[in-house]
């Protein structure tokens, strides 16, 4: 398994977290398995990502983004804010 930091950088999403701004890494997902969801939010040790299948200026995309964001926010909100 690849780790997230040597996955393809695709670009950042800026995150609401409290009172905190946090900058997610947007990175490309191997192609893979086709019932995986387009994106979805990756922790590994310290490192987390938001990984992306497919091209991220498609509608279905952009949702499946928005998606994984909002466990992001989740995820980094009992991380940070406890």
């Amino acid at each position: 398994m690849q780790t997230l930091s040597h996955k393809e950088l695709v670009g950042y999403v800026e995150l609401q977290v409290g009172s905190l701004k946090v900058e997610v890494p947007i990175r490309a997902a191997s192609q893979g398995n086709p019932n995986e969801p387009l994106a979805k939010f990756e922790t590994e040790g310290n490192a987390f990502a938001i990984l992306v299948r497919g091209d991220v200026s498609s509608k279905p995309v952009e949702r499946a983004m928005q998606e994984a964001a909002i466990e992001a926010v989740k995820h980094l909100s009992r991380k940070l804010l406890n």
